[in-house]
């Protein structure tokens, strides 16, 4: 049985690009149906996360949490399905991902809404890349250290994850997956067991 290697969507496989001009367009639609140009500004301010269940509790008024959670991440997939293109992808990557099909079982874990990855990997052609696609349920906060556990649980431990140095690596740490922090898109905060600025780099670590 082959080991999973597992890989994150935002940093590691695509460009910030497309995830930061979906959430611009979430805050613009909801500006518009709220008729109030002022919530589109929340885009740009750094903890414009906080600001989504404020938004959406002045449109959707006194429902769940729960249901707050869901509209607000079904507007996101379709902002982000409509955003992402192939300049989004790093290439470099993606071949030498190829190259390891034969020896790993390829997984992405994304806390991207469950609804939005197929569509998304299939409009940039990658929809045959991996073995494995698991994602963040729809009407769920995305939480990705629950997601490891439930992957493990699901298909077992894998051998290292590779993500941008982002909040995920902690978590990977925290439920004993070896990590590998990649700086080829931006410099993350948090560095895994390895940590790489290249392609180059990665093969050194993985032969």
């Amino acid at each position: 049985m082959k080991t999973i290697l597992a890989i994150d969507f935002d940093g590691a496989l695509l460009k910030h690009r497309p995830f930061k001009a979906a959430y611009r367009e979430w805050f613009k639609v909801m500006g518009t149906l709220l008729n109030d140009d002022s919530v589109i500004k929340y885009s740009y301010r750094k903890d414009f996360f906080g600001k989504v269940h404020e938004v959406m509790k002045r449109y959707l008024g006194n429902v769940s949490h729960e249901v707050r959670v869901k509209f607000a991440r079904i507007i996101y997939s379709m902002s982000l399905i409509a955003e992402v293109q192939k300049k989004d992808i790093v290439t470099d990557f993606v071949k030498y991902l190829e190259t390891l099909k034969k020896k790993y079982k390829l997984a992405l874990i994304t806390t991207a809404p469950e609804d939005s990855v197929e569509p998304m990997l299939e409009k940039i052609e990658l929809n045959k890349l991996f073995d494995i696609v698991y994602k963040s349920p729809i009407d769920r906060h995305p939480d990705k250290k629950q997601l490891f556990k439930e992957f493990i649980k699901k298909h077992s431990k894998p051998i290292f994850y590779i993500g941008n140095g982002d909040k995920d690596i902690e978590s990977c740490k925290k439920v004993g997956i070896k990590t590998i922090s990649v700086n080829w898109v931006s410099k993350g905060k948090y560095k895994g067991h390895f940590d790489v600025k290249s392609v180059r780099e990665l093969k050194k670590v993985l032969k």
